[in-house]
């Protein structure tokens, strides 16, 4: 990891081995950000994911019990359309599937996702790491599927698009159709749960549940919706949520993401408010955030809140804070 004049992306997974330590998630600081480099490489073009030549988003996560884990998403900027292999090499690494039926599955998702995608579609595949308590690790593979419509969507995923349906009608949603993005959990090369992310418009003056439906997990999303809708008025009103649903074997799971310049939040004083409502609503411990706050410091790397996400628990969910590069960054 020596570097005479290290780049931006460099320092930034300096930065994230140094927080896996000192969350205590990883024993070897320098082994977690040369991993996290190999994906990386170092990018030539802009990524969308963190609107930075610095492709990778930065995220702690404190789960019901406070307990923190660490997690990067990493956007393919070198994939190419035309050429898999790259980018099926970094996939299988991440997730485990490097032999048989694992690797054969993986395959297979990159076919059903990527096969027809526009060559400058942007962030069409990205690639997740996280590490948790006891050394374990999660990789994830995201698919951008905002390209498909509805109808090509369920000829390709028929049984996803069916699942997503039945939940929409169990919980009262009254989302559009459109998905976003597709992911996929695995852990040992075996998967473990697949997840869909889709747009929800906010609209002051109109309960949540109205579009995003019922499910206990959003109680606490509700919450923090109805304490900032009105004074903020979220710019982007179209782009300014994101309700994830999780599927695997406990069932059916959500959360929504909230993005913080959309909800006044890029400012200290908007940050204090939503920092100050999530200690006094939910009771969690922050201090996660300081470690966050001194490793980026320590290795020169600027970064800012990008989103929230919370769900689960109405009165302890879990709370998950996603942190992009600043354009700044040299």
């Amino acid at each position: 990891m020596a570097s005479t004049n290290p780049t931006p992306t460099t320092r930034l997974a300096a930065a994230f081995g140094d927080l896996a330590v000192r969350l205590g998630v990883r024993d070897d600081s320098a082994a977690t950000a040369a991993e996290l480099l190999r994906i990386t490489g170092e990018p030539r073009r802009h990524s969308i994911l963190t609107d930075s030549a610095v492709p990778v988003e930065v995220s702690v996560k404190l789960d019901e019990r406070g307990v923190p884990s660490l997690r990067c998403v990493v956007d393919m900027v070198e994939h190419r359309a035309d050429d898999w292999g790259h980018s099926l090499a970094h996939a299988r690494s991440v997730t485990g599937c490097a032999t048989g039926e694992h690797d054969a599955c993986l395959a297979d998702l990159f076919r059903a996702h990527l096969t027809g995608a526009p060559a400058g579609l942007p962030a069409p595949l990205m690639l997740g790491l996280g590490h948790g308590p006891g050394g374990s690790r999660r990789g994830t593979v995201y698919f951008r599927t905002s390209w498909l419509g509805p109808d090509e969507l369920t000829a390709r995923f028929p049984l996803r698009m069916k699942t997503l349906g039945a939940a929409d009608r169990h919980h009262g949603s009254r989302l559009p159709a459109g998905v976003e993005v597709l992911g996929y959990d695995l852990a040992g090369g075996e998967l473990t749960a697949w997840k869909s992310y889709r747009w929800l418009p906010v609209e002051p003056g109109r309960d949540l549940a109205e579009r995003a439906g019922t499910h206990p997990d959003l109680v606490p999303a509700r919450r923090v919706h109805d304490r900032f809708v009105s004074a903020s008025r979220p710019r982007s009103p179209d782009r300014s949520l994101f309700l994830q649903l999780t599927h695997g074997p406990a069932g059916t799971r959500q959360k929504v993401f909230f993005f913080s310049s959309a909800w006044g939040w890029d400012d200290p004083e908007g940050l204090a408010a939503l920092l100050g409502l999530l200690h006094r609503e939910f009771d969690h411990d922050l201090g996660p955030l300081l470690r966050l706050r001194e490793a980026t410091a320590a290795h020169g790397i600027g970064v800012r809140l990008g989103m929230i996400a919370l769900g689960g628990d109405p009165r302890r969910p879990s709370l998950t804070f996603y942190f992009w590069p600043v354009s700044g960054n040299r």
